[in-house]
């Protein structure tokens, strides 16, 4: 299995396909959310990869069900599933949705999806990897959360 080095090396480099697309936010907000759920996958595997007490990298389920049951990877966890519900909708409209932009705005794209729910991915993942300086991290302003809500969906 790949390790901590392969795993990050994978999310520098969808950091930078993000940073290509993001000029172009507006016609390709579903593909930026794409790729910053496959970013925050990469960091996911990275963090997993150095917990030796389960495996990973097995498919979508297990490795949410290991962030869900793992306390320690709980605050991973809280953000890392509405990112994946928004690559759902992004790359299968999922829950009934006819495009993209009739569930999430560009605006809310670069403001939920990168300025908050990645960026709490990298901050939280940051304490369980061994070279946390490798990884490249989103540079948008974090988006402010009422305390005591803690984001379930995108909505």
């Amino acid at each position: 299995m790949p390790n901590e080095t392969t795993h990050l090396a994978i999310a520098n480099h969808n950091q930078q396909l993000i940073e290509l697309l993001l000029p172009h936010i507006n016609d390709y907000a579903d593909w930026i959310t794409t790729v910053a759920f496959y970013k925050a996958l990469h960091i996911v595997e990275a963090v997993l990869s150095n917990d030796n007490t389960i495996r990973h990298g097995i498919d979508h389920q297990s490795r949410e069900n290991i962030l869900k049951r793992n306390s320690k990877y709980k605050h991973i966890y809280t953000y890392y599933r509405p990112l994946y519900a928004a690559s759902l909708v992004a790359r299968y409209l999922s829950d009934g949705y006819s495009s993209f932009s009739d569930y999430l705005s560009p605006t809310d794209v670069r403001a939920k999806v990168l300025g908050h729910y990645l960026h709490q991915i990298e901050q939280s993942s940051q304490r369980f990897l061994r070279n946390p300086a490798s990884l490249s991290r989103v540079q948008l302003s974090p988006v402010a959360v009422r305390a005591g809500d803690p984001p379930t969906s995108l909505s």
